[in-house]
């Protein structure tokens, strides 16, 4: 958490000294209490979590340094990526509604994690993958260059104009409807061998069993995937002047787009390999912190982050205790809450009328 916090203060110095504070901007000092409320309602909710047991308060040491603490990490961890990762989405495709379970990332880093174990199941090592990270992330990474080449296809052969939401949306639905093909027919063939049940309470999001391999490999995958989308931030922001803009100050438009995706893509392969699908957080996280801060991506990677952390965490405090002691899968609850936001926006006049893509 204190980390957290390093990274906040950092991203609002380096912010506030880069662009100047108008009478319409958030203050520095309002911007420091903000991430510090958010700090602090995060381990508060670490606190609870480490306390709370399927049967009431338990406060075990053994049981809290080896199932809680590591089960703990990884939620806070997996939902500050797919956050992190939602927030370059949008910034990527100048789109507020350009998410990654929207556009299919999770759904391809889903069907390449649910292939990747039917081949090892049938060719006999195994359901269970060593390296479920290298799967996801190349699968995620196949999934956003197909919707960004989707995109960008639209954009050539029938120009700029016209309803570029709807147009996006029609290809995450496409390749979510693919992808998630895919993926039930694979999970079909493990459900016949037996081997299935894992895969899908892992695919559906859950931080059930989760060891100290899982919280440390996501905890390093997320700090170096901050520390590059900080270094990045300056060109995304740039970026959201268009493409023309960002080529007359010097910017390599086609090298930051697939920097930025090979990011999104380790983000969202290194939460899903440790804590399964996390649907809507990176649409809720970024959009919450767009609400509450200066729309620069400095500032809005930490405090999404923190956003999305606090949405994992709350999530998977229902998941151990509303149905004690059946663990719920969390995706399911991040689901039940995140789509009625995701149609609340969709039918906001803020997000038809003007063609709003980017706060």
């Amino acid at each position: 958490m204190l980390v957290f916090g390093f990274f906040d203060i950092l991203a609002i110095y380096q912010t506030t000294n880069q662009w100047s504070i108008n009478s319409n901007s958030v203050s520095l000092r309002a911007m420091l209490s903000l991430m510090l409320k958010s700090i602090f309602v995060l381990c508060l909710l670490v606190a609870v979590a480490a306390v709370i047991g399927p049967t009431g308060f338990n406060l075990d040491p053994d049981l809290l340094i080896s199932i809680r603490l590591p089960r703990i990490l990884t939620a806070v961890f997996a939902g500050a990526a797919t956050a992190a990762a939602g927030t370059l989405s949008q910034s990527l495709f100048r789109n507020s509604l350009a998410t990654p379970s929207i556009i299919g990332t999770e759904a391809g880093a889903s069907f390449a994690l649910a292939l990747a174990t039917l081949i090892a199941s049938q060719q006999g090592t195994g359901a269970e993958l060593s390296s479920p990270i290298l799967y996801t992330t190349l699968g995620a990474g196949l999934a956003t260059m197909l919707s960004l080449a989707l995109m960008r296809f639209r954009q050539e052969n029938l120009g700029s104009g016209g309803d570029t939401l709807g147009r996006l949306l029609l290809g995450g639905f496409a390749l979510n409807a693919m992808f998630a093909a895919g993926s039930a027919f694979c999970l079909s063939i493990l459900m016949e061998n037996g081997a299935g049940m894992s895969l899908y309470h892992w695919l559906m999001g859950s931080f059930s069993a989760r060891t100290w391999d899982h919280a440390s490999g996501i905890m390093v995958t997320y700090f170096i995937c901050a520390a590059l989308a900080f270094r990045l931030s300056p060109a995304l922001d740039a970026l959201s002047l268009g493409d023309d803009a960002s080529r007359t100050i010097g910017i390599n438009v086609a090298k930051i787009r697939w920097q930025v995706l090979l990011v999104i893509s380790v983000l969202i392969g290194s939460s899903l390999s440790c804590g399964g699908a996390l649907p809507f957080v990176g649409l809720i996280a970024p959009h919450f912190a767009r609400k509450l801060s200066k729309p620069h991506v400095k500032i809005l990677l930490p405090l999404a982050s923190i956003i999305g952390s606090i949405l994992a965490v709350s999530a998977d405090i229902v998941a151990r205790t509303l149905r004690a002691p059946i663990d719920m899968d969390v995706g399911l609850l991040t689901t039940l809450i995140g789509a009625p936001y995701f149609i609340w926006l969709l039918i906001s006049e803020t997000y038809w009328a003007g063609g709003k893509s980017r706060d």
